[in-house]
């Protein structure tokens, strides 16, 4: 399990490094601009550096959000249990970044905004999974209801 964690992991790493390096360099070819906040690239002495950061940091959200869904593979974990450790195991990284990137923990407001969103996407999103995965298992239960109405018949043999 662990093994697959950080295959997980790794692989989401690359591939959002990769994308986002894609996605920076036609942004710069079509417009001509840096397709980052001027306040988060004062931070740094240039632009490929403020680059690299922040392909490190989309690197590190992407493979923490990547590792952290083998919670949701613990059998012994309810749910609603799995449900808030991913919450809070993806939440903490992402109050880190919005601090680092944004100083979001500096203003009570921009705090509260920042928290709210992103409990309420993640709820949302949660929710919606979650309907589709009961309607999944609700085709599934009736199609071996039916399917072993028939054998009862008859009709399909083992």
């Amino acid at each position: 399990m662990i093994k697959r964690m950080f295959i997980r992991m790794i692989n989401s790493f690359c591939y959002s490094i990769a994308t986002t390096a894609v996605i920076y360099a036609v942004v710069k070819g079509v417009s001509g601009c840096v397709p980052m906040l001027p306040e988060y690239m004062a931070k740094f002495e240039s632009d490929v550096a403020a680059m690299l950061v922040q392909l490190l940091l989309i690197g590190t959200m992407s493979a923490i959000l990547a590792g952290g869904v083998i919670f949701m593979e613990f059998e012994r974990l309810s749910l609603v249990a799995q449900s808030v450790l991913y919450f809070i195991i993806t939440f903490i990284p992402w109050m880190m970044v919005g601090d680092f990137c944004w100083s979001v923990t500096h203003y009570k407001t921009a705090l509260i905004i920042f928290a709210l969103s992103y409990a309420a996407t993640y709820f949302i999103c949660w929710g919606i999974q979650y309907r589709v995965c009961s309607k999944n298992v609700e085709q599934i239960n009736k199609r071996l209801e039916e399917l072993e109405n028939l054998k009862r018949s008859g009709e399909l043999s083992e």
